[in-house]
């Protein structure tokens, strides 16, 4: 009897790890397909009204998926964003209209700003997406006529989404302002497209700083973050603890060194900001795992020790195979019945100190622009 019972309940976790992949499956393929669709729009030769229905289409399916697999999309996206990217600007452009909506859900904004701002996101640099492409590409600095474009892609952008039909207040806001800083403390104080201008502004400058790029490797999160999403005296701000709240210290997608010395990427965020699961793929003795080997960050031996970036790791294996791996710690939650992202602490004091030098980023950077650090001579740099 008891191993009649037994049989059953392995066929019934081989049915939900099939469904499971299934839907790991589904969920990629859809996340790859929104890339390809916003950079089809991004690089039209002409804006009209056709092109702003496929676009709040976009925006719709992009929320959607951004509910349904909320790791599994920040997974795919700063994965790919990390590891030398292709078609940089639609990349960058899904990635933070994920990231925002994540955010503003999170922060309780109601469903027509949540639209507006993640809107924005996806449209904030339709003035200059073959050139984001170009300079993400191209090892010497902008020339003058780039950082023409540049300088004046927000306002230009704004005009032409305007001109044809973006009547939404908020999100010609956003795209004319994300490059502005509004947030002197006190975000409570902004007005809504204010803070949606911030809230973009600062998860534009973060995605951007996770990207690598023919000048340089991606940053490390904890490093990211410290150009992005911290105040004046290192501590997060108010903003910029509800972005660690909702993406974790170290977003899925990103790499990890764990306390036995193992390193592995970061596949769905932990209860706390900085306890993620990661798929291990190197032992700590260098030899890669043929299988990636899942690990709770929240357990002692596996606490994560810093962020790494790609190149300490060099393994990638499939996506697959590396969200398989979850599987070993029982079936996700997450993937059956998705939750809002954890309400982690995210105090400074767990940012590492040796991830926190003076790396040459400030947090005025332009984030979207492939910026080099000061007087490395490579890549664009800041404009602001």
């Amino acid at each position: 009897m008891n191993q009649t019972v037994d049989f059953a309940a392995q066929a019934d976790d081989a049915v939900a790890a099939r469904l499971y992949m299934q839907r790991v499956a589904d969920g990629l393929a859809a996340v790859e397909r929104m890339r390809g669709k916003v950079a089809q729009l991004l690089l039209a030769q002409s804006l009209d009204a056709s092109w702003l229905e496929r676009i709040g289409q976009s925006v719709d399916d992009l929320m959607q998926l951004a509910r349904e697999y909320p790791d599994l999309s920040l997974y795919f996206l700063l994965n790919e964003k990390v590891n030398n990217p292709a078609q940089y600007s639609a990349l960058h452009s899904v990635c933070c209209a994920t990231m925002v909506a994540l955010g503003a859900a999170w922060l309780g904004w109601p469903e027509e700003e949540l639209r507006g701002v993640a809107g924005a996101a996806l449209t904030m640099n339709v003035a200059m997406g073959e050139l984001q492409d170009r300079l993400a590409r191209q090892l010497e600095p902008p020339t003058m006529g780039q950082r023409e474009v540049i300088r004046h892609h927000a306002e230009r952008g704004a005009q032409a989404l305007e001109k044809i039909g973006v009547s939404d207040p908020l999100w010609l806001q956003a795209v004319r302002e994300h490059h502005l800083v509004h947030d002197d403390g006190d975000a409570d104080s902004l007005e809504p497209g204010q803070r949606a201008a911030e809230l973009l502004r600062r998860v534009d400058v973060y995605a951007a700083k996770l990207s690598s790029r023919r000048t340089r490797q991606a940053l490390t999160p904890a490093l990211a973050a410290r150009g992005a999403l911290m105040g004046p005296a290192d501590h997060p701000d108010a903003m910029g603890a509800t972005l660690l709240r909702v993406l974790g210290l170290y977003p899925p997608g990103t790499y990890v060194e764990m306390a036995d010395g193992e390193l592995g990427v970061v596949i769905e965020r932990g209860n706390r900001a900085h306890t993620p699961l990661v798929a291990s793929l190197r032992r700590g003795d260098g030899r890669v795992l043929l299988v990636p080997q899942a690990r709770d960050t929240a357990v002692r031996g596996h606490a994560v020790r810093r962020g790494v970036d790609a190149a300490a790791v060099q393994v990638r294996p499939g996506h697959q195979l590396v969200l398989k791996a979850r599987l070993q710690l029982g079936l996700p939650a997450v993937m059956l019945a998705p939750a809002p992202a954890p309400a982690a602490d995210a105090d400074a004091a767990e940012l590492e100190p040796a991830e926190l030098p003076a790396d040459g980023y400030a947090a005025g950077d332009v984030g979207d622009l492939g910026e080099a650090p000061e007087g490395s001579g490579t890549g664009p740099d800041s404009l602001q």
